[in-house]
């Protein structure tokens, strides 16, 4: 059954288009961000309330729209980004304007002065922090962040000059979600594999030149147990069928470990975690060949947590990993990782170490954050007592919390834009000086990027892709893509 909020939606393009009648004027609304989270909600308020009532102009920091489906997905897996065939719909239809290359911040466009001139704005910036270990030696060079590490694969122009750090025969990516079985799934992947994709050309001759030079196992490795572990199926199951050149496997023992009475309890009610442990089987049935495999070893190990990252022989940088053994205390269902009493340590040698423990939300201008490190939010409509903040709204990740797929921003957006509506229904629209906003672009120094400018970046992409014999080629550099629109 819809929600009363999404159901009183549906009845709010007659509201609005009453108050818009009434004024001869339309509803404007900003929205910050164009990944998933901006685009589904751009998408259903121009639905609910069509384009003659509401108009939305989105932001964009970068020239290239789509955010985490363009930074965030793993290269190898292109039939995730089918998504951005809709999002161009919605970027191509009526009532819809993208400002790409403007930065909404002190800089160029302030918070401030888009809730000014707009009715209504709505944050979608996503989690562009991490979560920390906060262990002895985490800052040593070789420690590096899962969201740095995927940006520089992707090709992110803040991210491509990054100097990542080679792992020599061992690297260790800490937890086990689906970012973390992307990032050890391609560094092991086959050259051929790698080239074929739109994975930035740099990024993919350094892990070729890491595996030529030795790269041999990467252990994937997380707290609790395979049951409470955050990775899907479908990317555990991939593991198994990658590449000819990779081995996947995990210790028997410790699989066992995993299932105390509590797991045991958990794996009988969940179908999903018992074809988990069906494909976490058949990489046990690998375990004894790792001494005699030539192949690159893909570990996942379970009930370890590290305790601290030494230096190697130079002093400077990463040299060993330390793992302490943990065990589950608490009931099914709530089951945390607590430090074991035996005392059992492991040491990895490695080169480097990808943290992969999840994203943080960073402060928004304006906005603090709450305990939970969200921006407080009434079914998207931000809300801060005493602070008399109205017309802001928020959706995806810094409404949520990061976390979920591409998909789960669509009841969020779907939230938001129903609020967003009702909200806008009992006031008329507020006078709408063109002028204004250009003049802030052009005293910024913004040359803004259209989404037709970005479709002549997109074709430009596909033909050196073509060249080189994959999908797409992209460009990492912002002053080139602009020199193109502009040459």
């Amino acid at each position: 059954m819809m929600s009363p909020m999404l159901s009183r939606g549906r009845s709010l393009a007659a509201r609005v288009s009453s108050c818009q009648c009434n004024s001869r004027r339309n509803y404007r609304v900003a929205v910050v961000g164009s990944g998933p989270a901006g685009f589904y909600t751009a998408k259903y308020l121009l639905k609910k309330a069509g384009a003659d009532n509401l108009k939305v102009d989105m932001f964009e920091r970068l020239p290239t729209p789509f955010g985490l489906v363009r930074f965030g997905v793993a290269p190898d897996h292109p039939e995730v980004k089918n998504v951005i065939k809709d999002f161009g719909d919605v970027a191509t239809g009526p009532g819809f304007r993208f400002f790409g290359n403007v930065e909404v911040g002190a800089s160029q466009l302030s918070m401030s002065y888009l809730r000014e001139i707009y009715d209504a704005v709505i944050l979608c910036t996503g989690a562009e922090g991490e979560r920390l270990l906060g262990i002895p030696g985490e800052s040593l060079p070789g420690v590096v962040g899962a969201p740095a590490f995927v940006k520089w694969y992707n090709g992110h122009p803040d991210f491509t000059e990054l100097d990542m750090p080679a792992p020599g025969h061992t690297a260790v990516v800490l937890g086990q979600g689906n970012v973390a079985l992307d990032v050890a799934r391609l560094l092991v992947r086959s050259p051929a594999d790698l080239r074929a994709t739109d994975m930035d050309a740099r990024a993919v001759e350094r892990i070729v030149g890491w595996q030529q030079a030795g790269l041999q196992t990467v252990h994937v490795v997380g707290r609790r147990g395979f049951v409470q572990a955050a990775f899907t199926n479908a990317e555990l199951r991939e593991l198994l069928t990658c590449s000819d050149e990779v081995l996947p496997i995990v210790d028997p023992e410790e699989l066992a470990l995993c299932r105390n009475a509590a797991s045991e309890e958990e794996l009988s009610t969940s179908r999903m975690k018992k074809r988990s442990l069906e494909i976490l089987d058949k990489m046990a049935q690998n375990f004894a060949q790792r001494e005699t495999t030539s192949k690159r070893i893909l570990w996942l190990r379970f009930l370890r947590s590290p305790l601290e990252v030494l230096p190697g022989p130079d002093g400077s940088s990463v040299g060993t990993l330390r793992l302490g053994r943990t065990e589950l205390k608490g009931e099914a269902g709530n089951q945390v990782a607590t430090m074991s009493a035996s005392g059992d340590t492991l040491d990895l040698a490695c080169g480097l170490v990808v943290r992969s423990v999840g994203f943080d939300l960073t402060p928004v201008e304006g906005l603090p954050l709450n305990e939970r490190r969200r921006v407080p939010h009434s079914q998207g409509r931000v809300e801060i007592p005493s602070s008399g903040v109205g017309g802001l709204y928020v959706s995806g990740w810094v409404k949520r919390g990061p976390q979920g797929i591409i998909a789960s921003n669509i009841a969020d957006a779907q939230e938001t834009a129903a609020r967003l509506l009702a909200d806008l229904a009992e006031k008329a629209p507020k006078a709408w000086e063109a002028d204004r906003l250009d003049g802030a672009l052009k005293a910024a120094g913004s040359r803004v990027v259209s989404f037709e400018d970005w479709r002549k970046l997109e074709a430009e992409e596909r033909r050196r892709g073509e060249a080189s014999g994959k999908v797409a080629a992209k460009l990492t550099s912002v002053p080139e893509m602009l020199s193109i629109l502009d040459c």
